[in-house]
């Protein structure tokens, strides 16, 4: 089998399909030895990955302001010379964000982030205190590297 591998460098394409997309997967080191991997919904904004974590064991286990990556994998092609192969076995375009993980602070930021979650997920226009509060912390991989890749196998 053989591969083909595009790094996508419109930045423009690269933001569309991270605001499109639902979930990914998050890793992020921890105070021991050793990472966490788990998948979750997430906005982005203001060239940063937002999400809430409700695991309070794993929050206290996060080393926070070290590396972390965030990841969305589909199962399509953006690449122009790979959307009309026919004769590929998978089609794969990926992101990665890379940047330090830390918890959202400024309450401006976390109420923008939550309006941002209830206009994705649940197709209200408007947040209001009265509605039920988003469980968890919000987290934040304050971007410092942004790749994006298409790959085909054939």
């Amino acid at each position: 089998m053989n591969r083909k591998i595009i790094t996508i460098r419109d930045l423009a394409l690269v933001e569309k399909e991270l605001g499109s997309a639902n979930a990914g997967v998050v890793s992020v080191s921890l105070k021991k030895e050793g990472f966490a991997q788990f998948a979750t919904n997430f906005v982005y904004q203001n060239k940063n990955i937002f999400f809430y974590l409700e695991n309070e064991e794993l929050l206290r286990t996060i080393k926070f302001d070290s590396l972390a990556k965030f990841t969305i994998l589909k199962d399509k092609n953006v690449s122009k010379e790979f959307i009309d192969k026919t004769d590929t076995l998978y089609r794969l375009f990926s992101i990665v964000v890379t940047g330090s993980i830390r918890e959202a602070e400024e309450q401006k930021t976390i109420k923008n982030v939550a309006q941002s979650f209830i206009e994705k997920y649940s197709g209200k226009l408007l947040y209001s205190d009265k509605d039920n509060q988003l469980n968890g912390k919000l987290l934040i991989v304050d971007s410092e590297e942004l790749l994006a890749f298409d790959e085909i196998g054939f």
